[in-house]
């Protein structure tokens, strides 16, 4: 993944964590199938599938894979 591209994921799951509600944000997505339960995010070309955990430690987004869309799903 270009380095550019990594940072603009970075950023945009920095975003996320600060939201109430992560589906209000325009490129993510709930996943279906096998991944019901997780959420995409689009960058660019690139898909992000996550998670949000909460758990003794408070809330969290757990980031499950990172790559082109093609060879994720």
């Amino acid at each position: 993944m270009p380095a550019e591209r990594r940072e603009q994921l970075k950023t945009a799951l920095d975003q996320l964590a600060g939201l109430d509600d992560l589906l209000s944000h325009p490129n993510v997505k709930p996943m279906r199938g096998e991944w019901a339960g997780c959420m995409r995010l689009r960058v660019g070309v690139y898909r992000a599938i996550f998670r949000a955990v909460d758990d003794d430690n408070g809330s969290r987004l757990e980031v499950l894979q990172v790559g082109p869309r093609g060879n994720l799903y």
